[in-house]
């Protein structure tokens, strides 16, 4: 089989592409690289902001016969090419002339999912905090939701796919009020072979080491500023027990390192569940705090481990979850090791590369 992973998103196509060529698939990924992130791909549709708009058009159309004579082509986004909704609408147009069976990726901001947020039909939203709905990218995204262009684009796409893929529970209760009989919930995948099993934890810590990242312009929507503060709180009332290291959009392989040395991993809020950065933390056996909501764990068919630390809560109640693990530290060893074989069945790249395979060839 052939596929062609068209898009990219935080590295979320190329762990999947991982688990496919393990399979035996013959894959092939295009993508800018999700930006300054530059992910590796085989063919490349980054725009050189150097050049003219005209230019990139033209580096496209060049590539555009490498992008055809897939069985399956699997898009990360309804806007999988830089560009205007009319450029996007035309490519996947192309698209389905080259390739008979295209997909789509719910995996983030789309009108379809901000518009259901935006109605408060989520637990959980960026859109239902009060203090950040003056922040530039929430008023973005709101524009972005109320744009005939972008609103059509995405339903276009939506209806016309053979299928839907979501990663997020968020992601999937919002197509499935639009796209019922189209959706699927597959989790993000990550090569646990190479994100090994590191934890220092040990049955009896001294210090419990607490671990923050926090990424320029994304902290408010992402609540990592709530978490600091907490984190801020719980080091003040128990010096001796408590360490914190936080940093700020360092380079992977700094933040990898510092992320070995610690114990608990605390990811972001408003969330149902928790992001590539917390599963990774999950395989390395460190213990996360971040969305873990009911409904995340049924999508997965998890009733038994669950040891995500479900911090969307308020301060206090997010405080006591902390001092939870300060007064139950010999527990925290095992918890660990619940972490690591969390993410082995639910998250390792071949079990959800064979999840993908499968959605796909019932829906061709």
């Amino acid at each position: 089989m052939k596929v062609l992973l068209l898009g990219e998103f935080s590295g979320m196509h190329h762990n999947l592409s991982v688990g496919l060529k393990e399979l035996g698939v013959d894959v092939t990924l295009a993508s800018d690289g999700d930006a300054w992130k530059n992910y590796e791909r085989d063919i490349d549709l980054a725009r050189d902001f150097k050049k003219s708009k005209g230019e990139f058009l033209v580096k496209v159309l060049k590539v555009l016969p490498k992008l055809s004579r897939y069985d399956i082509v699997q898009l990360n986004s309804y806007k999988f090419l830089y560009g205007t909704p009319f450029f996007n609408e035309i490519m996947f147009k192309s698209l389905t002339v080259l390739n008979k069976n295209v997909f789509l990726g719910a995996h983030g901001m789309d009108p379809v999912y901000i518009n259901y947020a935006l109605a408060k039909k989520l637990k959980y939203s960026v859109f239902q905090i009060p203090e950040i709905q003056r922040d530039q990218h929430i008023v973005m995204l709101k524009d972005v939701a109320s744009n005939s262009q972008e609103i059509r684009l995405n339903n276009s796409i939506a209806k016309h796919a053979k299928g839907i893929v979501a990663s997020a529970v968020g992601y999937y209760q919002a197509y499935s009020e639009c796209f019922p009989n189209k959706i699927k919930y597959i989790p993000l995948s990550i090569d646990t072979r190479n994100y090994k099993y590191v934890s220092s934890i040990g049955s009896n810590p001294r210090k419990i080491k607490f671990f923050l990242g926090l990424m320029n312009g994304r902290v408010k929507r992402k609540g990592t500023d709530v978490i600091l503060r907490v984190l801020k709180k719980l080091e003040k009332n128990y010096p001796s027990d408590v360490e914190v290291t936080v940093v700020h959009s360092v380079p992977f392989k700094q933040y990898q390192k510092l992320l070995n040395s610690s114990h608990v991993l605390c990811d972001q809020l408003y969330a149902y569940g928790i992001g590539l950065n917390g599963i990774i933390g999950l395989s390395k056996g460190l213990i996360v705090a971040g969305g873990a909501d009911e409904d995340m764990y049924e999508a997965l068919g998890e009733y038994k481990n669950r040891p995500i630390i479900d911090i969307n809560t308020t301060e206090s109640e997010m405080l006591k979850s902390f001092e939870f693990l300060l007064d139950n530290k010999k527990i925290l060893n095992e918890l660990s090791l619940k972490s690591r074989d969390f993410v082995v069945k639910h998250h390792d790249s071949i079990k959800v590369a064979q999840e993908y395979l499968d959605f796909w060839k019932q829906n061709l």
